[in-house]
């Protein structure tokens, strides 16, 4: 009698999550483990060794799904959320408990009419400047390298250097948002439309409205994009302002991609201009990339803090889903900048500091393993 209790409870509960996947349409789990091992010299600072996550790939979890409304119309969501895998740990560091903090939206989508999406979401300037990147802005030669409060003056101008605020600033991802993108099927014209709630008018995360937009076109091997996010610190403050344009092109032998993305605000500005190449060996590549950071600021002397980035990769690909990779890359600030790859020494820009670190080099290696399922 157990063992009956026990198979029809079994049986009732297959039925009742059958019936629940049948209402919801289809969902689906995957996601991707990436871990490396890093090595970054910072100058006259020494040396660090770390173990890090997500350089080929981010690890991450992501839950999805869809269902059909019929008449063309269907629902959906997106969970997306940080795996450091090399911890253990999930989500955000800062600000705490945000599990999902790379993508949570729900959505309503029309095949002739486009989608309309609300949650938290990349904000438009990301995915193309990414698109362009050969090493998608990730590990130690990601074009968000110089992606830094305290090294670029227009991000530490617009967003200051509170670990809070970093984390929130509206260089990768906004919540809050509400987007409308435009349908597929457009001769390879693709688009969106963002804007982020003011919630009352709060600093919390470093800006309290945001307006962007994005639009390219793919096809026959090319691919040309523009995008512009503009925030604000306060109701009256003076306007942020991220922009990238970009184009690349797939001779089969290389794919060879430029672009520009400018921070600004005010009198300040870093301009990063991306020249890259992707070079195919079978199924494997190779990777090759030069950024540059021009700094224009108040003074001459703002104006001189520059830097270059070079960056050579290889990625062997075992499967569809799993690689090795290796990079190496190296940063040479001009002036007293003191932009570093992530994982070395901590630097200064103060002259009279201990680790003051103006205008010297930062290089680093890393090799590790990427597997997605």
């Amino acid at each position: 009698m157990k063992t009956r209790f026990g198979m029809t409870v079994l049986a009732g509960i297959c039925a009742g999550a059958c019936a629940g996947a049948a209402a919801q349409g289809s969902v689906d789990i995957g996601g991707t483990v990436d871990v490396g091992l890093r090595q970054v010299s910072n100058g006259s600072l020494g040396s660090d060794r770390s173990e890090v996550s997500g350089s080929n790939a981010t690890s991450k979890l992501v839950i999805r799904g869809t269902e059909s409304l019929g008449s063309d119309l269907s629902a959906g969501f997106y969970l997306d959320g940080t795996l450091l895998a090399d911890t253990g740990s999930a989500g955000a560091s800062a600000p705490a408990g945000q599990f999902w903090d790379r993508r949570a939206t729900v959505s309503l989508s029309s095949a002739p009419w486009g989608e309309v999406r609300l949650g938290r979401d990349w904000v438009p300037t990301h995915p193309v400047w990414s698109g362009f990147d050969p090493f998608a802005t990730l590990g130690i030669a990601g074009a968000n390298t110089f992606r830094s409060m305290s090294a670029s003056r227009a991000l530490g101008q617009a967003f200051g250097t509170a670990p809070e605020k970093q984390a929130a600033n509206p260089t990768l991802r906004v919540s809050n948002a509400v987007e409308y993108f435009l349908p597929s099927g457009l001769a390879g014209v693709y688009g969106s439309l963002i804007a982020t709630a003011g919630e009352g008018g709060s600093t919390a995360n470093g800006f309290t409205q945001g307006r962007g937009f994005r639009l390219g076109w793919m096809g026959a091997g090319l691919h040309v994009g523009a995008a512009q996010f503009i925030t604000r610190n306060t109701v009256a403050g003076p306007a942020f302002k991220d922009q990238v344009i970009g184009a690349s092109y797939d001779f089969g032998v290389v794919k060879l991609s430029v672009a520009q993305r400018r921070w600004a605000i005010a009198s300040d500005r870093t301009d990063n201009l991306l020249v890259g190449a992707v070079i195919p060996v079978g199924a494997d590549a190779v990777k090759l990339t030069f950024l540059n950071a021009n700094q224009t600021g108040a003074t001459s002397a703002l104006s001189a803090n520059d830097a270059n980035l070079l960056g050579l990769g290889y990625v062997h690909n075992f499967s569809k889903r799993t690689a090795l990779y290796g990079t190496v890359a190296r940063i040479q600030n001009k002036g007293d900048a003191v932009f570093t790859i992530a994982g070395g020494p901590a630097v200064s820009a103060k002259p009279s500091a201990a680790n003051y670190f103006g205008g010297q080099r930062s290089s680093a290696y890393e090799v590790g393993i990427r597997h997605d399922f």
